[in-house]
């Protein structure tokens, strides 16, 4: 019915999308288990301010770079069942996993969606998209979310002592900023709170989450688009001879674990048999 009705009202914009997903076998067959990616075009998505031709161009953006790049198998798959993109030790000696799925969570703020779990729990996701942009690709980032509830606080504070001071926000975002210098991105696009998408306005006035202070804190800057900026990350360093000497051995754990999540990840990405990617040529953990 969605598809029928949004055929009547955007028929040139439907044509173009059924189009691009028969050219991909990958894409018809996850088509078959996931209806939701043939109608995503008809509803919000990514950022306000995207009709449904724009919605068209931005996933075939996307779907056209992983495809470039030699991932889109990988990616759809990560709809099936979710990539472990690694292992990160944590203080107490046990562990927490990074994550990567598809179509499942958030998938109007993205195509992708990469999480931190610990303790087989989600605490973080994040939600991303691959477009185009004026100077090259950009990496979107289209929502960040943490655990909802009356115990989030402490478990975050927990997962923050655990990670060696590494705010799981700190961690995802560092995390993806890698991913856009591995796929040879031009930057990282952050949604700002003015852009963001609500399907109703009930939803966006109990939204309690302020994106442009986080952005801000992370060292992103604003855009013309109002959206926020960051460049990409070839590898992480944190300036050691800023901090108090007290605090440099808890900071060198914390630059060594943010260097083994990026080593993770490029290790998937090259697993995955990824084409044209930009691997550093030093080891990624400390």
């Amino acid at each position: 019915m969605k598809l029928r009705l949004g055929g009547w009202l955007h028929p040139r914009a439907t044509r173009r999308w059924q189009d691009f997903l028969a050219r991909h076998a990958c894409l018809q067959a996850q088509l078959q288990r996931h209806p939701v990616l043939a109608h995503k075009i008809y509803r919000p998505y990514l950022c306000t301010g995207l009709g449904c031709g724009a919605r068209v161009r931005v996933l075939s953006e996307h779907y056209g770079f992983m495809h470039e790049r030699g991932l889109l198998a990988w990616s759809c798959a990560a709809a099936e069942r979710p990539h472990c993109l690694g292992q990160l030790p944590l203080k107490d000696g046990g562990s927490a996993a990074l994550t990567l799925s598809a179509i499942h969570d958030g998938h109007r703020e993205g195509e992708l969606c990469l999480a931190l779990q610990l303790a087989g729990q989600r605490l973080y996701s994040l939600s991303f998209v691959i477009r185009g942009g004026a100077q090259g690709p950009l990496l979107m980032v289209g929502r960040l979310q943490g655990l909802a509830g009356d115990e989030a606080r402490q478990l975050v504070r927990e997962a923050t002592r655990q990670l060696h001071a590494c705010r799981p926000t700190s961690l995802l975002i560092t995390v993806v900023r890698h991913i856009a210098y591995l796929l040879g991105c031009a930057g990282v696009q952050l949604v700002s709170n003015r852009h963001r998408i609500a399907l109703n306005p009930w939803r966006r006035w109990h939204i309690s989450s302020d994106y442009d202070q986080l952005w801000t804190e992370l060292g992103a800057l604003p855009g013309r688009d109002g959206d926020y900026r960051l460049d990409c990350l070839r590898e992480p360093d944190i300036d050691l001879a800023s901090l108090p000497s007290k605090k440099r051995a808890e900071a060198r754990r914390r630059e060594a674990l943010l260097r083994t999540a990026c080593a993770g990840v490029a290790a998937s990405l090259q697993a995955a048999g990824g084409t044209g990617l930009q691997i550093p040529s030093y080891p990624l953990a400390a």
